[in-house]
């Protein structure tokens, strides 16, 4: 598969952004800016958002810090962090279309590595919870899957897909690694949004997205100009993201489903979102990595969860990625080393899970996944390209 196959398939593809950036030049700096490159495992293109340095940075001009970021404008922020998940949503929702009839394999391969880590990640931190006593404020098994979730969503690889075969399956596994964990959510955020709730609100997500998807394909494609039909695209994405906040429901499911209708109904709308989605691909991961920044209030109970968090979200992503390379015949190091990299779904589902429990658990969890992010990204620029080239000279 050729590079520009590969822009081709990759939702959002080369924005205005990424041609500033250009080509990097054969330095020390423009090895370190290749690093910092990652696709966000959600059909973007390579782009230079990092966690390790938008993290901080929200941190700084939050209420914490400086307060140019104050308590008001993050309350008139929930709604665009709930609009710009729905927009992740469709993003998954479209590579979940587009790749699953041509790529079955390498979608059981990424579920099968995201539900390994999910289970990792939540039975250890459900046991070390029990066995050390520390005070969450949610139940345990609701703290424990969603911190599951967050560690399982997602993998970004920095790589090229061009430059050897297991990136580009890497690659195409991390794009579908998202779908399992939006999956789980959109059974379990009705109950941990309303506590008790009638049965059939843990399908509203899908009805929802059906319903926004139908809206959507039949006005995109009869717009008269190109900013009418932005309008209309925007539209869409308001309306998932506020209906979902209504039913209690979860936006990146309301888009997963919105994003699958859109690619496999006849018509050109998941075209027509492809083009009005990369215009907002860089402002909408930005947007999630401040407002996750701005939010984190450091706790003892965030440290005390951040080991297992980190221990097991390794462990999660090394077993799972050598249950994985037997489906899709790679050497199992080299897809793990590949796959550990974090995406901005982890923060994601931070964000949403925060908007749906109750007292500091959410606080608690957002500050633990925020900084287990940028740790990972700090260990994979240290650590995962030194990896890579072991494997090679292996």
């Amino acid at each position: 598969m050729g590079s520009h196959d590969i822009r081709r398939r990759e939702l959002g593809g080369e924005d205005p952004i990424d041609r500033r950036l250009g080509a990097l030049s054969p330095t020390v700096f423009g090895w370190l800016m290749s690093l910092l490159r990652t696709r966000s495992a959600l059909g973007f293109t390579p782009s230079l958002t990092p966690a390790v340095v938008f993290l901080p940075l929200g941190a700084i001009l939050g209420p914490a810090a400086l307060g140019v970021i104050s308590p008001a404008v993050l309350q008139r922020l929930d709604l665009a962090v709930t609009i710009a998940l729905a927009v992740l949503g469709v993003v998954v929702g479209t590579a979940l279309g587009r790749e699953f009839r041509s790529a079955a394999r390498l979608f059981w391969a990424a579920s099968l590595e995201s539900a390994v880590t999910i289970a990792a990640v939540a039975a250890a931190t459900a046991y070390f919870i029990r066995a050390t006593g520390v005070p969450v404020e949610a139940s345990l098994a609701a703290i424990a899957l969603a911190l599951g979730l967050s560690a399982s969503a997602s993998s970004a690889t920095s790589a090229d897909p061009d430059t050897e075969s297991v990136a580009a399956i890497a690659t195409r596994v991390a794009d579908l690694d998202d779908v399992v964990p939006i999956a789980v959510a959109m059974a379990v955020f009705p109950l941990l949004a309303s506590g008790s709730h009638p049965w059939w609100l843990t399908f509203a997500p899908v009805a929802i997205g059906l319903a926004v998807g139908a809206i959507g394909w039949l006005i995109f494609e009869r717009a008269e100009s190109g900013p009418e039909r932005v309008v209309f695209v925007l539209g869409a994405l308001s309306l998932a993201g506020g209906a979902a906040a209504y039913a209690g429901a979860s936006p990146l499911a309301v888009g997963l489903v919105a994003g699958v209708v859109w690619t496999v109904a006849p018509g050109r709308a998941d075209r027509l979102v492809q083009e009005d989605l990369q215009r907002v691909q860089h402002p909408v991961v930005v947007l999630l990595l401040v407002t996750a920044g701005a939010l984190v209030v450091p706790s003892v109970t965030a440290l005390w969860l951040l080991a297992p968090y980190l221990l097991f979200r390794v462990s999660g992503k090394v077993v799972g990625a050598w249950l994985s390379a037997h489906v899709v015949n790679v050497n199992a190091s080299d897809l793990a080393a590949y796959l550990m990299s974090p995406g901005v779904l982890a923060i994601a589902f931070a964000l949403n899970f925060r908007q749906a429990l109750a007292g500091s658990a959410g606080d608690t969890l957002l500050a633990t996944v925020a900084l287990g992010t940028a740790a990972f990204e700090l260990f994979a620029l240290a650590v995962v390209p030194h990896w890579r080239r072991r494997g090679a000279r292996a």
